[in-house]
């Protein structure tokens, strides 16, 4: 039970430290995609690690575990650790692979429903917005274009197969051709990339838990990153002056809540980094970034478990020694 433990603690440090390194980075102007798989690996990481953990808790164990024992040398342990196996293991091993099953459960019951709820809510959005729009059909299976009537400089997108832009006339009175290819280019990264699943996936965490701030953290944050995500791909296409000056004419006030809105989040932070950011980083960067970053990031949940493990057998050691 030791093992199982130290892996059930070592992920909880890194769900509590990994937060704060991945904003302190994000606020460095570091790559986002670097930042985004750190916190993908960091998620799977700390559920695997958990996962892991209760289920050597959950398993039928035929010996007792003097790594802790042996740390305690009071009536009451000395009580527990010569009880039963049925006393003592089975029920932390039931206990376990209750909370296993019932996180597992938490987790495919507001997914499906959020599924379910997302896609009937952007079938509806589409149906309505396209009675009162333009719907502009573009080849080659890329995204539909939808123009609506309207005097404000609106731009979002909705995700799907292949996904829908969603331009307001406003944006032509206000944009240069050039500000509204950078628009484009912005909404059509975020089809391109995938990141409504993304959010979506991040959603679905942090609804099931509400109480873990990891998960908190991780759906404001990488909401904030596929924003930047897609503003480098527009720089990229159009330049960042472009993408700057639409930045700050493009509202996301009326943009539907599961849809992905140029300008509706940290828009001041994103501004900043346009300004102090280098160029674009070139995909060779990018590729060893994200597998330096991502390889270290990986192996920490199990790291933090290793170090435990071995702060606990040096402290068993010596309290069998002082014994």
């Amino acid at each position: 039970m030791t093992v199982a433990i130290a892996l059930l603690l070592g992920a909880t440090i890194v769900a509590v430290a990994a937060p704060r390194g991945l904003r302190a980075m994000a606020e460095h102007a570091v790559d986002p995609v670097v930042v985004i798989v750190g916190w993908i690996l960091v998620l799977t990481g700390v559920l695997g690690t958990a996962c892991t953990g209760l289920v050597m808790v959950a398993l039928p164990a035929r010996f007792v575990d003097n790594g802790l024992a042996g740390l305690v040398s009071s009536p009451w342990w000395s009580a527990v650790r010569h009880a039963p196996e049925f006393v003592v293991y089975r029920l932390a091993g039931w206990a376990a692979a209750m909370l296993g099953c019932a996180a597992l459960v938490r987790v495919l019951w507001v997914g499906l429903r959020e599924a379910l709820h997302r896609r009937s809510r952007v079938r509806g959005q589409l149906e309505v917005l396209g009675m009162v729009g333009d719907l502009v059909e573009c080849p080659r299976r890329g995204p539909s274009i939808l123009w609506l009537q309207s005097d404000r400089a609106a731009a979002f997108s909705l995700g799907g197969r292949p996904g829908t832009v969603v331009l307001t006339d406003g944006l032509r009175r206000r944009l240069s051709p050039l500000g509204l290819d950078a628009v484009l280019a912005h909404e059509r990264a975020h089809l391109r990339g995938r990141h409504h699943l993304l959010v979506a996936a991040a959603d679905v965490l942090a609804r099931a838990f509400p109480f873990v701030r990891l998960f908190q953290s991780a759906r404001r944050d990488l909401r904030e990153q596929v924003e930047l995500v897609a503003d480098i791909s527009a720089v990229r296409a159009c330049g960042a002056d472009a993408v700057r000056n639409a930045l700050m004419t493009v509202t996301g006030a009326c943009a539907p809540e599961h849809a992905l809105a140029m300008a509706r989040n940290a828009v001041d932070r994103r501004l900043r980094y346009l300004a102090t950011a280098a160029d674009p980083p070139s995909r060779w960067s990018r590729i060893t970034g994200c597998g330096a970053f991502g390889g270290v990031v990986a192996v920490a949940p199990m790291f933090a478990a290793s170090a435990l493990l071995i702060a606990i057998s040096l402290l068993a050691t010596a309290a069998t020694a002082l014994g």
